[in-house]
C-alpha cells in the first residue's frame, strides 16, 4: 500500500470526527446504529432508547453512547494503522 501523507491522515481524522459538521459523521453514526437495530429485527426502536445492562442487571449505559465511544476508538485505531503504513 502506498504511504498516506500526514495531511491526508489529518483530513480523514477531521472528516471522521463526530464533531465535524460538514461531513455529518454524527448523523452517519446514528443512522448506522438504527440500521443495525433494524437488521437485528427491531421494528420502531431507536438506539437512544436502548440501555446496555450487565449480568447483575445494572445499567451500564445507553447504546448510542457505546456506539459513539466505539466509533471514536475504531476510527482512531484504523487511522493509526494507515498512518504507520510504509
Amino acid at each position: 500500500m502506498a504511504k498516506i501523507s500526514k495531511r491526508t491522515i489529518n483530513n480523514l481524522r477531521e472528516f471522521m470526527s463526530r464533531g465535524c459538521e460538514y461531513s455529518g459523521t454524527q448523523d452517519v453514526v446514528n443512522d448506522l446504529m438504527n440500521e443495525s437495530l433494524r437488521d437485528m429485527g427491531a421494528k420502531v426502536i431507536q438506539a437512544d432508547d436502548v440501555a446496555l445492562v450487565d449480568w447483575d442487571e445494572d445499567t451500564i449505559g445507553m447504546l448510542d453512547d457505546f456506539a459513539n465511544i466505539f466509533w471514536d476508538k475504531a476510527t482512531d485505531k484504523i487511522l493509526n494503522v494507515l498512518e504507520t503504513e510504509k
